[in-house]
């Protein structure tokens, strides 16, 4: 399904880069996309992994290829419009002081009109175009609950993360996308990285309010969405143990017999929660770097597993042996396996062609970004980062209903032909 629209996606922009005049990351606006004309198939109910394979409710065969939607319900400092205060700068700082400057009600005023504009019903309508047919969504706690644990509203449909699930969800249906849902930000961290949504915690693992809290979680998200066949995994935990280069009581390496034990006993608590509620739905364990940390599905009763590595590595060597690594996992385990991050830099084009080969799911990282950079985004854009500190509530809300939209965002027309 992939290669069938790969060379025509190719041609199109590799045409619209010349017409344009432009090479490696391109100016070229949105409104250039209109070549693309991917439709997907209809999604044929659950999908379920059987020897290694994700499959339909048929029995055909699907490899997910798609994008994050990254920086959208969990905003990371170093891809965002938000000036950098430190490294270890959060959305959960970001969040403090709209709280102590605006007040509650501002303050989830701004998250609304970000989310509302940040990816809208033509991003989605646009990525079925690009040819992919899946997106992952990185969410955190905060998106459903107060930092208490408490829901930030009992009944579902009344509540924020939810309705912002729910909204997706719908718009995902209409184009045929699968939707991965990304534990991106535990309550307490998964690890002391910021992309949790607070750096230098790490205490999901020894703090039991934490888990508990991450179980009610988890359990309210799988009993809503049991019997949804556009929901195609849940992603149990972001990057576990993604410890490196930070700080934190709990900085243990990653691949240590300490971090595996904790992170494997945080697995089994939180997939045993889903499973109570749900049978059904695959689940996903990441081994973030290296497939070596997890576990054995058999020896633990676990069925439906998707297994999964997120592939930031730029060099021939490395990339091929972290694909050969995942193949064997699933010839000896029969999980299905996902790559849900990569960024692989001159070797995209490459790594992306392993993935293929091999019938790996992909999900890239990422769909649109600010100041990162032109390679990490798919639409990029570089703006004057905001004083969180200083700028006006009218200041910031003025932002995001007039800079968010992707039509202001330059696609970046080299990277997508090296993942097509």
């Amino acid at each position: 399904m992939k290669k069938g629209i790969a060379i025509v996606l190719m041609v199109c922009l590799f045409i619209s880069a010349a017409l344009c005049g432009c090479s490696g990351g391109s100016d070229q606006p949105v409104r250039e996309l209109t070549a693309y004309a991917n439709q997907n198939s209809e999604i044929n109910g659950m999908l379920s992994v059987k020897d290694g394979a994700l499959v339909d409710a048929s029995g055909q065969e699907i490899v997910l290829y798609g994008v994050n939607l990254g920086n959208w319900m969990l905003m990371e400092t170093w891809m965002s419009w938000v000036e950098e205060y430190t490294d270890d700068w959060a959305y959960y700082d970001t969040l403090e002081v709209w709280q102590e400057r605006f007040g509650e009600e501002q303050t989830r005023a701004l998250i609304k009109a970000y989310e509302d504009n940040f990816i809208t019903e033509s991003d989605i309508a646009q990525i079925e175009k690009l040819g992919f047919n899946c997106v992952r969504v990185p969410f955190w706690y905060r998106n459903f609950m107060n930092e208490d644990g408490t829901w930030l509203a009992e009944d579902p449909e009344d509540n924020p993360g939810f309705q912002r699930l729910d909204w997706l969800i719908e718009q995902c249906r209409t184009h045929n996308l699968y939707v991965i849902l990304d534990l991106h930000g535990a309550p307490g961290g998964q690890s002391t990285n910021h992309s949790t949504g607070k750096a230098g915690r790490n205490t999901l693992y020894t703090e039991q309010a934490d888990m508990d809290t991450a179980v009610r979680l988890w359990q309210g998200i799988a009993e809503y969405y049991r019997d949804e066949p556009v929901v195609a995994a849940y992603d149990l935990l972001n990057e576990p143990q993604n410890n490196g280069d930070t700080q934190g009581v709990n900085n243990w390496a990653a691949e240590s017999d300490e971090a595996v034990s904790h992170t494997n006993a945080a697995y089994d608590t939180l997939y045993q929660a889903v499973r109570a509620v749900d049978p059904d739905h695959i689940v996903s364990f990441e081994g973030i770097w290296s497939t070596k940390v997890l576990p054995d599905p058999a020896e633990h009763g676990y069925t439906n597993m998707l297994y999964q590595l997120h592939l930031y590595d730029t060099g021939t060597f490395q990339i091929r042996s972290r694909v050969n690594e995942m193949v064997r996992m699933r010839k000896k385990w029969g999980v299905a396996l996902l790559v849900g991050e990569y960024n692989n830099g001159e070797k995209e084009a490459y790594a992306n062609g392993l993935y293929d080969k091999n019938a790996i799911s992909t999900t890239k990282w990422t769909y649109k970004t600010f100041n990162a950079g032109e390679q990490w985004g798919l639409f990029n854009k570089d703006v004057e980062r905001i004083d969180v500190k200083t700028a006006s509530y009218e200041e910031i809300l003025a932002f995001f209903e007039n800079e968010l939209n992707t039509d202001s965002f330059t696609f970046n027309a080299a990277e997508m032909a090296a993942i097509s």
